[in-house]
């Protein structure tokens, strides 16, 4: 039979239908309870797995510091671009039409009206993989407004600071129902790359991103701090700071931008942590922010205006470890979106003795808090500058979501 739900996400409410048999392993409704995993840590040394390493270059011109990798990976683009087209035309053919004709010949002017270094990265991409300008840019926005995700920030017994996240991307985004997964999310998996941004040949900051993509949604200065973003929910969304955008109110910064801000210009925690509390932005969200120091870990819930709460970790008071998913930390989540639960669940079970990348890895690969919609889980330590980060999957029975 079929089943529909109403969902709210961000301003827009999906009517989202869900096909169950009796031997479906999807059901609609909360997850079911699942024990919490141990030795998934280190995950194969596979492709299926394991995520390359690029140099990125800012002693180059803008439009010239993407080049080697989007020429490289151009075919994963444009396949991932198709599989969003065929989405929208399957949902209205004439006005999927009428979208992707404005996207190629008018949305691509929007790119003069970026901040820079970040319009000539995009026109750069567009131009080496002949991409069409509208369509680079409206790749680099997807991620302003469409984001489900969990991050984590903990401390070890020994005052040492673990940042890990899972990014779930493609929510709602066609749902192939032969191999139970979201089209999106599967054309996304393999463009996940890790990047070295150098100066002089030195690395000034690292993250993790997707081919074409020029935000930073996860990253690190080695040995000063870690961050991650994660969308929140609310009607005062993404879609309303791009629509200001478009009718010339550009006082919001778009929030994988200034992320990139932070990591380019940020020389401590405490001057990171002001900068994404203050700035106006164009989305809400969460800004999960980690330090090089005992205590420095905190989690920045955003309107797109200012800082509505800042939640910190306090290890003396017992608060060693901060869990966020998408929803306000002080709030219940969405019952059919409860990832936050199981993680701290898990994460209690794990406990502070053996905060670390594996016991960290097996909650991020713990059921629902990995789902359909994972692409990857990334693991970082400030002071060894390390940064991995592996492919991920869920096979079934697993919760769409």
């Amino acid at each position: 039979m079929f089943v529909t739900s109403t969902v709210l996400r961000g301003c827009t409410a999906v009517i989202l239908v869900v096909a169950v048999s009796t031997v479906s392993t999807h059901r609609l409704g909360p997850p079911q309870k699942e024990e919490c995993v141990t030795g998934k840590y280190p995950p194969p040394q596979t492709a299926e797995y394991q995520v390359p390493k690029y140099v990125v270059n800012l002693d180059l011109p803008a439009a010239d510091r993407w080049t080697h990798i989007v020429k490289e990976r151009a075919k994963s683009i444009v396949n991932l671009l198709q599989k969003f087209k065929d989405f929208v035309k399957a949902l209205d053919a004439k006005l999927a039409e009428k979208i992707f004709d404005y996207v190629d010949h008018n949305l691509g002017n929007l790119t003069n009206t970026l901040p820079q270094p970040y319009a000539d990265e995009i026109k750069g991409i567009a131009k080496a993989t002949e991409i069409p300008l509208g369509e680079v840019l409206l790749y680099n926005i997807f991620y302003e407004i469409f984001t489900v995700c969990t991050s984590i920030v903990a401390e070890d017994p020994a005052g040492k600071l673990y940042h890990a996240r899972n990014l779930d991307f493609g929510l709602f985004m066609g749902w192939d129902f032969k191999n139970h997964t979201w089209v999106i999310t599967e054309a996304l998996r393999p463009m996940i790359m890790n990047i070295e941004f150098q100066m002089k040949g030195q690395v000034v900051y690292k993250a993790v991103t997707y081919a074409g993509f020029i935000g930073a949604i996860t990253g690190m200065i080695p040995g000063v701090l870690t961050m991650s973003m994660n969308e929140r929910f609310n009607l005062d969304g993404g879609y309303l700071g791009i629509i200001e955008w478009l009718l010339g109110d550009h006082n919001g910064k778009w929030m994988s931008f200034l992320t990139r801000d932070v990591l380019m210009y940020s020389t401590s925690y405490q001057q990171a942590k002001e900068t994404l509390s203050k700035d106006e932005l164009l989305a809400p969200g969460y800004y999960i922010l980690g330090g090089n120091s005992s205590g420095q870990g905190c989690v920045i819930t955003r309107s797109r205006e200012k800082s509505l709460d800042i939640w910190e970790l306090n290890p003396g008071k017992g608060v060693w470890y901060l869990l966020e998913t998408n929803y306000d930390h002080w709030k219940a989540p969405l019952f059919v979106d409860d990832r936050r639960t199981p993680g701290m669940r898990c994460m209690n079970q794990t406990t502070q003795q053996n905060v670390g990348f594996a016991g960290i890895f097996n909650v991020l690969s713990t059921k629902p808090v990995l789902n359909k919609l994972t692409t990857y889980t990334a693991l970082m330590q400030v002071n060894a500058g390390k940064l991995e980060t592996y492919k991920q999957h869920c096979d079934d029975p697993c919760w769409p979501w």
